[in-house]
């Protein structure tokens, strides 16, 4: 309809005289069958089909995405996806210069040039847009098509009232103006407010249903304004049909006015029904019903549809530009790596200000690039990463019907469902598709799913999807599942494996192919258990080994199926039968150990918890076979072995290698083993234990016999580092049945012995709770690998006493010379030779033994030149100070064997024998008034000794008497009393004491005779004495360590001899002092002391040897004292 001014009124429309409600139905119907014919072409022009093509159709020729374009680039790339823009190429560069004119006035060079650089513009093009831009900008072809329908007003109204409306467009930045809040659309014409005023027919039932078109010029900024008028009629005139304003204006009352920003107007018609207002607002004065659109071509592109078809076309044509130059950059590469949508910051800045200036959401803008870059993708392939980004940020956004046009909502999920079904055809082949093994093909089997999980974070997008595909723990299993069958089909297919459930003797290579699926079942798993299946648990809280288990079950039962089905195989097949059930056992307990350690576990009907007894009836044959082979392995070792050092480092030959390898193999078989059933697996251990003590024992016993070739004829060694590689090859047996305790010291880390290896403390546990047999077990298995290792010990010292008797004559040879023969000083000259002989010889054993054996030898040289010390100075030395001189070389000898803690320390240094010597060396280096102090000490002590001892168990009786000192007269007086209980087959016939004080040659004061009672004939038990003695003493040697008072009873028979009874002692410092002899006589020490026999000692004997030298000091106390118990001795 044409635009009216101010002085004419707009013609009535034809469709006045119907109802509102018909009026109304028919105007919709009109904008709705353009709005439905728009959208159906909007629809027909999509980028994957074209507009005559049906929906169906639509599907079959969409864009298949290659899978392999998901990981990898190309050699070249498409651009055929960007031709089905819906736009030409100069409403997309209009719109893109508009933007930059637009939004960046000030400062749009860079952005000038960028789409110039885009579109290919030459200098004439680019300024011929520019200004074609500039001029649409400043006269744009938009118009506001506007149908007042009709008003309700709440006052004024009466029979002879018309009603019209005056309708204008005010800018914004004249809202506040004060003369728009008080004036009429007039009075603002008038100022220059507004350009036009346009009014509608006269009705006296407020229902115009008039149309009138407004040119407007930004949208964004404008506002329709409405006002209601209403004139009298003059009396008798029907104004129902008058054309034309009245002459009389001053009739014409004000009743309201509505304000509407134009901003959310579009193409398609909108009914809206708004309030008016007096000019103050304040009062309500009824409301208005208006259908809205705006048309024109600038007008389409202020619809929602019309503006995201602009930013999808100019999107397209930067993305365009920008991957041909990433594909010029990479040109030199074969082939193209997959885009990562990295593009310039100029082009990112065009299409944020194109959708800011169109006032785009930012889910439009977030669906529009996805969109975009989806066509490229499945084109071309974009980097994962970059997918997951764009959907990420979309699932971000709310996905508000009401603000989001529905058709780009349905176009986006569309798209996004069509890369959630690509990207699932991935996943159900993902193990065949990605090496797991492989971290960069891992990270790319990640990004699938990561992009599935930020797909189903999209409720919306979730409930658009199929019933079967809304559960994303649903698909992800599958998922799982699908791809275990495909992978193992194709990789059981490449072995030709049988399908038969059962076995003959030529279905050998049935059980080996099925090893080797399972073996790389079992490497796979692994792989997944550590690359794969966490990230499963991550994102969806899925097990996926539980899932690969489930899967793979029905395989388990066919190769359970088939064991069972085995023959009985000939000799010939049975050790290469033996070797592949074995692997395939091992395979399954590895798998079976990888199920039960997942989060869901199977359950204890599920065949992988039972496959041990598939294979009950091989484990005897296969404890049988693991000895034969490790037996017949130590044979062939020991007979190639030459005793030579592997290497400089290692002093160990070759034999000890494979025999330590072979051992090693017994071990790791029965740990491979690990059979289920510990009961059964008692008799098991049994005899798995002696074939390892068997074969290591045979080992030690084989190799000591080249010990032989080490020495001549005549027994001399002429190979000391072979012998000394051969002792260390024993030497490592013997640890590895039995390490050494390393407590002495030393920083090495303790070995590791077989049992430890075994690992048995867990079967050992369970057999004693459930059998009480447990302990009895490890006490056989810690036995037969003690005794097997004493028994490679002592072998060991044979070969150790060779290398001992080879060093022991020239020891005595250079200690005859350092020991003092004639003088009182060792040679300090032979020490040094002999340290050097040491030197000289210990080197080159400590450069090729084992420390342990190392020290064992230097123990053995050790101890054996202590011997050797002892025996040369029995012969030679005769003076304490010469043994003196022997105990310092010890010493010494000591010292060097030490090696400031490198040598021998604790109880090997200080042995046994060593103790001895020491023990010896000393006594024969003390003076002998030491030892005769010494020895009266000795006899105290047996005195209390036998006082300890009860009534019944004093074997010679006791003497009864007193005792004290007087120190006026410095002497001992002694009164024997009686002796008592004297056994009956020495009943006394003339009985008598002798006293003496002891050792004599401290009291050289005392008369050479002793003191003895008298003798007369008493034939009795209880024999009477009653005599006192007085026998001088100083003072000073009272109070002396080791000065006795000595008792002698004897008896004199009819042949004339004395016959010792006993002896009893009273330690000089225990005998009381009194000033007096009155108080001696009223308190003196009452004693009943117990006779005992004297005791041999060391240092009575070594008394008794200088006496035979002739030593006075010895010699005297045997003549006084030591000649009476000779018999005794």
């Amino acid at each position: 309809m044409s635009t009216q001014t101010t002085d004419n009124m707009l013609k009535p429309s034809s469709t006045a005289h119907l109802t509102m409600e018909r009026r109304q139905s028919r105007i919709k119907k009109k904008w709705t069958l353009g709005k439905v014919e728009r959208s159906t072409s909007a629809s027909g022009s999509s980028l994957l089909a074209s507009p005559s093509q049906s929906n169906e159709e639509q599907r079959r020729t969409k864009i298949q995405i290659n899978p392999t374009k998901l990981q990898s680039g190309s050699r070249s790339r498409n651009y055929e996806w960007a031709n089905h823009t819906e736009l030409q190429d100069v409403d997309v560069v209009e719109a893109a210069v508009e933007t930059a004119i637009s939004i960046e006035k000030d400062n749009i060079d860079y952005l000038k040039g960028f789409i110039n650089k885009v579109f290919n513009l030459s200098y004439e093009k680019s300024v011929s847009i520019w200004r074609k831009v500039q001029k649409q900008i400043m006269e744009p072809d938009i118009k506001l098509f506007c149908t007042v329908v009709g008003a309700e007003i709440s006052a004024q109204k009466g029979d002879n009232k018309n009603w019209y409306c005056n309708l204008g467009i005010l800018h914004t930045e004249h809202l506040k103006n004060p003369q728009v809040q008080n004036r009429n659309l007039a009075d603002w014409k008038k100022e220059g407010l507004i350009h036009e005023v346009f009014t509608t027919s006269q009705q006296p039932d407020c229902r115009w249903d008039d149309h009138v078109e407004i040119p407007i010029q930004k949208q964004a900024d404008e506002y329709l304004v409405v006002e209601v008028w209403n004139q009298e009629k003059p009396n008798g005139e029907d104004s129902a049909g008058s054309k034309g304003l009245k002459k009389k204006q001053k009739e014409s009352s004000y009743v309201g006015r509505i304000f509407y920003c134009l901003k959310p107007v579009s193409s398609d018609a909108m009914t809206k029904t708004l309030d008016l207002f007096s000019h103050s607002a304040k009062h309500k004065r009824g409301n208005i019903e208006l259908l809205l659109s705006i048309k024109g071509k600038d007008a389409e592109k202020g619809s929602v549809s019309g503006k995201l078809k602009e930013h999808r076309a100019l999107v397209t044509k930067i993305v365009l530009h920008e991957s041909k130059e990433d594909s010029r950059r990479r040109e030199p590469e074969d082939n193209l790596p997959p885009w990562d949508a990295q593009m310039d910051p100029a082009a990112e800045s065009l299409i944020k200000f194109h959708a800011q200036f169109r006032s785009l959401s930012g889910f439009h803008q977030a669906a529009v690039r996805f969109s975009v870059l989806f066509s490229y993708h499945k084109a071309n392939a974009i980097q994962m990463s970059v997918l997951i980004m764009l959907v990420d940020s979309i699932s971000k956004l709310p996905l508000d019907s009401h603000l989001i046009d529905s058709a780009e909502l349905s176009h986006l999920f569309d798209n996004l469902q069509e890369i959630l079904r690509s990207t699932l055809n991935v996943l159900n082949d993902h193990l065949v598709e990605f090496d797991t093994k492989n971290a960069s093909s891992v990270g790319k089997l990640k990004e699938h799913l990561l992009l599935v999980k930020k797909l189903y974070s999209m409720q919306e997008f979730v409930n658009s999807l199929p019933s079967n595909l809304r559960s994303i723990t649903d698909v992800v299993e599958n998922s799982i599942q699908k791809s275990v069958v495909s992978w193992y089909s194709m990789y059981s297919a490449s072995l030709s494996v049988s399908s038969s459930n059962e076995l003959d003797e030529s279905s050998e290579e049935t059980l080996a192919a099925l090893s080797g699926i399972f073996k790389h079942v079992l490497n796979e798993c692994h792989a997944l258990r550590e690359n794969v299946a966490p990230t499963f648990m991550k994102l969806f809280e899925v097990d996926y080994l539980a899932h690969v288990f489930f899967t793979l079950d029905s395989h388990f039962e066919h190769v359970a199926s088939l064991l069972k089905s085995i023959p009985a195989f000939k000799a010939s097949k049975e050790d290469r039968l033996l070797g592949v059930t074995y692997q395939l056992y091992v395979t399954f307990q590895e798998l079976k150990q990888l199920n039960q350690a997942s989060v869901k576990r199977f359950p204890e009907e599920q065949q992988l918890n039972s496959c041990h007894l598939w294979f009950i009836h091989f484990v005897g044959r296969w404890i049988n076979l693991a000895t034969t082979k490790c037996k017949k392995g130590i044979i062939e070792a020991i007979k190639d072995d030459k005793a030579i050092a592997i290497t400089e480092d290692i002093g160990y030959s070759s034999s000890l290698v494979d025999t330590m390898t072979l051992l090693h193999n017994m071990v790791v078989f029965w740990k491979q083993l690990k059979w289920p059933d510990p009961e059964q697996a008692y008799s098991g251990l049994s005899v798995l234990i002696v074939s390892i003590t068997d074969a290591a024992l045979y080992y030690a016993v084989e190799v000591f016999k080249k010990a032989d070739k080490c020495f001549s004829k005549d027994g001399k060694l002429v190979s000391t580092v072979q012998l000394c590689i051969i002792l260390n090859n024993m030497q490592a047996i013997r640890d590895k049945l039995s390490p050494p305790d390393l407590s002495d010291g030393i920083s090495e880390p303790k070995p590791v012995g077989i049992i430890d290896e075994l690992g048995l403390q867990e079967l050992f546990d369970w057999l004693e709770q459930e059998k009480g047999i447990g302990l009895k077990l490890k006490e056989f298995v810690n036995r037969s690998m003690h005794n097997t290792a004493d028994d490679i010990h002592n072998k060991m010292s044979i070969g150790i006493s060779h290398l001992e008797k080879q060093y022991i004559p020239v020891i005595r040879k250079f200690t005859e010379d350092i020991l003092p023969k004639h003088g009182e000083a060792p040679s300090i000259e032979g020490l040094q030779h002999l340290e050097e002989y040491f030197n000289t010889t210990l080197k080159v054993l400590s450069e090729n033994l084992l420390f342990p054996t190392f020290k064992l030898v230097m123990k053995k040289v050790w101890e054996a030149t202590l011997k050797i010390l002892m025996e040369i100075g029995n012969t030679h030395l005769t003076k304490p100070s010469q043994w003196q001189a022997c105990r310092d070389i010890a010493l010494s000898l000591k010292e060097y064997f030490h090696a400031e803690g490198d040598g021998l320390i604790g109880d090997d240094l200080d042995s046994p024998a060593f103790k001895t010597f020491l023990f010896e060396v000393n006594l024969r280096s003390q003076p002998t008034s030491s030892l005769v102090l010494k020895c009266c000490s000795n006899l105290a002590a047996q005195q209390m000794t036998a006082v300890d001892l009860p009534t019944n168990q004093q074997q010679f009786g006791e003497l009864s008497l007193t005792i004290g000192y007087l120190k006026t007269s410095s002497v001992i007086e002694v009164k024997v009393l009686e002796a008592r209980n004297i056994p009956v087959d020495k009943i006394c016939f003339m009985p008598s004491v002798e006293l003496q004080l002891l050792p004599s040659i401290l009291f050289e004061d005392n008369p050479k005779e002793l003191y003895r009672t008298k003798k007369y004939k008493q034939q009795t038990q209880n024999p009477q004495f009653r005599e006192t003695f007085q026998i001088p003493s100083h003072s000073s040697l009272m109070q002396l360590e080791g000065t006795i008072l000595s008792l002698v009873a004897s008896n004199y028979d009819s042949t004339g001899k004395d016959n010792f009874l006993g002896l009893c002692v009273v330690p000089c410092n225990i005998i009381p002092c009194f000033v007096d002899a009155s108080e001696l006589g009223q308190h003196p020490m009452m004693l009943n002391l117990p006779l005992f026999h004297i005791t041999k000692s060391d240092v009575l004997l070594e008394l008794v040897t200088r006496h035979q030298r002739s030593d006075e000091v010895a010699s005297e106390l045997f003549t006084t004292f030591v000649k009476k118990l000779k018999a005794n001795l």
